[in-house]
Parts: structure tokens; C-alpha cells; sequence
């Protein structure tokens, strides 16, 4: 069962002028609800919008802007292993995360929703290949990160169950593969077709990123949530070959549970419609068409 978010009360977005940032706050103002932003760079946002700009690491200068809230969406973050040195990025991601979710706890906002990443499951990125242990992929496929990216968001996950335990703050946590706007998924498909297999550590997975602030705006609005974590990814693949033969050529140990039929996703979302009412809508298939 779900509730609307009630738009006097305002959601606090950190990160609010990354991509992933403007299209949840540009979601949620769209929506009539109250948005306040923190980044640590001003950036122009929609009317009405309000943005401190200040570093999301400090629990006591975030409680001022926290106090009243009806929920906070975190994703102030170092976005991929490729943004810095990986003792960099974890310390910088893991250290927001708490900072975000004491500050939270003791100003008594009801919700927490946080980014984390599939990335966290090891296949995407590090030294070494890793396949799957079975497909679709759901919330308890096990944790295997190879670099400090991929550990912070196993890290960021661990805090955010712990405060759950420690203070019952409601904490959802979204993991999900690479965001893509239409431009850019016009280049992955592109890339795939050019050279088959190279989606492959990502498993041909995505989700458009207006897709991805509609699910953060249902995190927040959901009921019955304690500490939960929820994939979320489009419905398809990145690939004109059918997903089954995909995973036979690319992770042949991969064990396939259920039947994945055409082109259906390695990821399974159906937690995510079952709790929070979401579903994709986006495909690119049905975008404009990709040629080379």
C-alpha cells in the first residue's frame, strides 16, 4: 500500500545538481511537492527550488536544513570507480552516507531514501571478470565488490541497516546498473552491435534516468517500509540478441532460475512493483530508432 507525498512538507534531495539529482528534483517540483536541494555547487534549479550549497559530510550542518522534512533522497556521492582513487571515493561516499543518515535520525525524518548500486554485486566493474551466480538477478544475490566504489555502496547499505536497528529510521535503499539518457543508450546499443559482448560486465542493463526519479519519488511515498533495499533497472536489455543466449554466451556458469524470454532484463524489479508500485515505462526500443 502506498500514500501520496505530501507536498507541504518539503523532501531534502542531496546531490541535487548531478544529472541523477535534476531529474528527481525536477520529478518531485513537477509534482507540487516542496523540494529543497543541497550540493556543493550552486547550480540553476527549477522555480521555486531552494539549493544550499555546502559538502554533505557534516551531520551538524546538515540538521538545520533536515529539521522538518518529510523525507530525504540522498545521492550526494562520487558517482563511479572512475571519479577518483578508491580510497578517495570510499571514504568521501561512506562518510556522507553516515553523515546523512545521523543527521536524519536525530531531526526525526521519517524516511531516508539513499542510491546505492549494482555495482556492489562485483560483475560490473574491477580486476577481474565475474559472472553472475544466477539470473534474474533480485536484492539477495550476494555482495561481491572489487574496488572502493563497489565497497562503499556495500558500506552505505551496512550504515543505512544500522541506523535502521539502532534508531527505527525507514531507510530504502535503490540499487540499480547505468543510468541512461536516450543519447546515450543510443550509444551503448550501437557499441553492442559494433562489438558484441562489450555490455557484457554490465549485463546489457540500464535504466533511463526519468525512470530512475520516478522510483526514488515512490520510495518516498510507500508505506510498510523499515530497512529495505530494492533493484531497479528497465525491462529489457541493451542488446538485439535474446537475453537467454546472452548469458549462455557470455556467463555460461550463470545458473538461470526462471525463464527469460526475448529480450527481458537479468534484472528482476518485481520487488520494487510489489512494495513501491514501480514499474519501468521506458525502453529505448520504443525510442528513437538506433542505427549506425
Amino acid at each position: 500500500m502506498r500514500t501520496m507525498i505530501d507536498r507541504q512538507e518539503a523532501v531534502v534531495v542531496t546531490g541535487s545538481a548531478g544529472r541523477l539529482g535534476r531529474a528527481v528534483v525536477e520529478h518531485l517540483a513537477a509534482a507540487g511537492v516542496r523540494v529543497v536541494g543541497v550540493d556543493r555547487e550552486a547550480a540553476p534549479a527549477p522555480p521555486g527550488v531552494r539549493v544550499h550549497t555546502m559538502p554533505v559530510r557534516d551531520p551538524g550542518a546538515l540538521r538545520p536544513v533536515f529539521r522538518g522534512a518529510r523525507a530525504v533522497i540522498h545521492l550526494a556521492a562520487m558517482p563511479n570507480p572512475r571519479t577518483g582513487p578508491g580510497h578517495t571515493i570510499y571514504t568521501t561516499n561512506t562518510a556522507a552516507t553516515y553523515a546523512v543518515l545521523d543527521a536524519a535520525a536525530e531531526e526525526g525524518v521519517p524516511r531516508v531514501v539513499t542510491a546505492s548500486s549494482g555495482s556492489m554485486l562485483g560483475i560490473s566493474g574491477g580486476p577481474h571478470d565475474l559472472s553472475p551466480l544466477y539470473a534474474p538477478l533480485d536484492e539477495e544475490h550476494p555482495a561481491r565488490p572489487q574496488d572502493g566504489y563497489a565497497l562503499s555502496k556495500q558500506a552505505d547499505e551496512a550504515a543505512c541497516a544500522m541506523f535502521h536497528r539502532a534508531t527505527g529510521l525507514s531507510v530504502a535503499a535503490l540499487r540499480f546498473p547505468a543510468i541512461g539518457t536516450s543519447g546515450l543508450l543510443r550509444e551503448r546499443v550501437l557499441r553492442e552491435r559494433a562489438e558484441p559482448g562489450f555490455l557484457r560486465r554490465g549485463l546489457w542493463a540500464y535504466v533511463e534516468v526519468r525512470d530512475l526519479a520516478r522510483a526514488f519519488a515512490a520510495a518516498v511515498a510507500a508505506d510498510g517500509i523499515g530497512w529495505e533495499v530494492f533493484a531497479v533497472a528497465a525491462g529489457d536489455t541493451l542488446s538485439d540478441v535474446p537475453t537467454e543466449e546472452l548469458l549462455r554466451r557470455h556467463h555460461p556458469d550463470t545458473i538461470i532460475r526462471r525463464p527469460l524470454p526475448g529480450h527481458t532484463s537479468v534484472w528482476d524489479t518485481g520487488k520494487a512493483a510489489r512494495m513501491l508500485g514501480w514499474r519501468p515505462e521506458f525502453t529505448w526500443r520504443e525510442a528513437e530508432p538506433v542505427s549506425a
